[in-house]
């Protein structure tokens, strides 16, 4: 994440209080029309439009908003950061949910995890971080077994394919010269 994605974010943490969730939904869903709706997004977003006609058309658009919402995005504006939105709902995202003592884990899988596996890994994983763990899974076979743990910046392949990748890299490495012995 961006610096000035952090401070924002932090800002309107503080100033959210108790909306912080509803901010952090409508932040989402504004940072989905990027995707969703890319021409109304490009719009908003395009070279050459002036300021005010930026505000005026986020306050259209988001006329039944936290109030919050809608300055957050007029201060994106004006410093010239609107299409870093994505990143601050992002980052606004993690600060909530770190406040709610909540976390999103991604585990990626070579195959489907059952119920029973993904119910004993929301709780080993909730056990170990002492936060409430939401798991999202997915299936990607390339991996070929064991798994692959995300959640922020923390990272951690137990997955086959990741062993074997550590293991051609170190196996490419030249080995390192060794002394001549003296031992005649």
């Amino acid at each position: 994440m961006s610096a000035p994605a952090r401070i924002y974010a932090g800002a309107l943490l503080e100033a959210a209080g108790a909306d912080a969730a509803r901010v952090a939904d409508e932040l989402d869903a504004v940072a989905a029309l990027a995707t969703d709706s890319p021409t109304e997004w490009n719009a908003l977003i395009a070279p050459g439009i002036v300021a005010a006609t930026r505000k005026a058309a986020i306050d259209k658009l988001l006329a039944d908003a936290h109030a919050l919402t809608r300055n957050v995005l007029k201060v994106l504006v004006d410093n010239g950061r609107l299409e870093e939105t994505a990143e601050l709902a992002r980052e606004f995202r993690s600060l909530v949910r770190d406040r709610e003592s909540k976390l999103d884990v991604h585990v990626t899988s070579a195959i489907e995890l059952s119920d029973e596996l993904r119910a004993k890994l929301e709780k080993r994983l909730s056990d170990n971080t002492g936060k409430q763990v939401t798991l999202h899974a997915s299936v990607d076979p390339e991996i070929i077994g064991g798994l692959v743990v995300q959640h922020g910046d923390t990272l951690v392949d137990t997955s086959l394919r990741g062993r074997l990748d550590s293991l051609k890299l170190a196996l490419s490495r030249p080995a390192p010269r060794t002394a001549p012995s003296t031992d005649q």
